[in-house]
């Protein structure tokens, strides 16, 4: 049995990190991030599916400092301590693994609405160090491994996923005809996202009501553009909507599927950031039958054309797309087909399940390399 440490967060569990708010106990534990869950949980899944299956071969946990490791996997963690760490254990011969979840890497576009989504000079050049540094990279998404590759040709795409179990058991919610509910999720400092379909939302007004569900929308303006906060509000005063805030991934599954109607996901993709994330935002919703509309992020491309049926992901590139979109959901020209392929190319693809074994797959050619 190959035993696989994993940090996340750039969350050494070293004794100087107690000067960082590190337990002692954690020493023992590795170092969860209670205040920053998601990738703790996400890894949680992926750990528990590989775990339980014995002829995978391969045991994964949070990094133990005093831990003998076969090959350490560095998610979301590009610190210079984490550099100089990975150092250390490839002269030790374990291997490095570096997971890569955003595009730190490509230099300039984003100077419009999604400006500040532009990574520093500080990250792409802590980026490329761990991915130069590492013996292969895992990427989440396959337009961002192709940008990996760059620096590091051992690199493997492994989409983001979610556990089949958590997947609420819905049926078809046909809309009245009058009124589609629209769902939109995420951080709320990304609610600037909602711009790139605005003009469609506030043209078809009435016709939706928009779901949002995110943090403090209050304080996540408050640090946002004048222009951008403007245009919000012009969209929110136009459409009715309803804000829920985040409280769990089972939750979110949990209204997407009492309520039905379709998961959005508009993008600014003059953004490397956003254009190389993962399908995460819509695959979630699709899982509890709600079709796609979105931007043409290279992710989102990707799970369309994985679907028996395209009409699970509708891709939007104009105003007059996404107003279209909006239209043929609100008659229900779809009936139930689309529902019903979201769901498939979601259990086929993207659940914890399928996904863990290529996980697993990519870190056991590391190690026999």
């Amino acid at each position: 049995m190959k035993r696989i440490g994993f940090v996340i967060n750039g969350r050494l569990p070293e004794w100087k990190a107690m000067k960082r708010g590190m337990k002692p106990h954690h020493l023992l534990l590795g170092w969860p991030d209670y205040s920053s869950p998601m990738h703790f949980m996400r890894h949680g899944w992926v750990a528990d599916a590989v775990n339980r299956d014995p002829e995978i071969g391969l045991r994964y946990e949070l990094f133990k400092p005093w831990r003998r490791y076969d090959a350490v996997v560095f998610l979301k963690s590009m610190e210079a301590g984490c550099a100089e760490h990975a150092e250390r254990l490839k002269e030790r011969g374990v291997k490095v693994i570096f997971e890569a979840n955003v595009d730190y890497y490509t230099e300039g576009g984003a100077d419009g609405l999604a400006a500040h989504l532009k990574p520093t000079p500080s990250q792409r050049e802590m980026a490329i160090m761990m991915t130069t540094l590492a013996d292969s990279v895992i990427a989440s998404s396959r337009n961002l491994a192709g940008i990996c590759s760059k620096w590091n040709q051992r690199v493997s795409w492994v989409p983001d996923h979610i556990p089949e179990r958590m997947i609420p058991v819905s049926g078809c919610h046909p809309n009245n005809g009058f009124v589609l509910p629209v769902w939109w999720s995420g951080m709320a400092d990304k609610i600037s996202d909602l711009l790139a379909t605005g003009e469609a939302l506030r043209s078809i007004g009435k016709g939706i009501h928009l779901h949002l569900v995110t943090g403090d929308l209050s304080q996540a303006m408050s640090s946002l553009d004048e222009s951008m906060v403007d245009g919000i509000k012009s969209v929110l005063s136009s459409v009715p909507h309803t804000v829920y805030r985040f409280k769990s991934v089972r939750h979110l599954l949990d209204l997407y599927a009492s309520v039905g109607g379709v998961i959005i996901s508009p993008r600014f993709l003059d953004s490397p950031y956003n254009r190389s994330h993962t399908e995460w935002k819509i695959t979630l919703g699709m899982a509890c039958g709600l079709p796609a509309i979105a931007s043409p992020q290279p992710s989102y491309l990707d799970v369309r054309d994985r679907s028996a049926d395209q009409t699970a992901v509708t891709i939007c590139t104009s105003p007059g797309e996404w107003a279209a979109a909006f239209e043929t959901a609100r008659r229900n020209e779809w009936r139930n087909r689309a529902s019903e392929a979201a769901c498939s190319v979601v259990r086929e693809h993207y659940v914890t399940e399928v996904v863990a074994p290529r996980h697993a797959e990519a870190v056991r050619n590391v190690l026999t390399s």
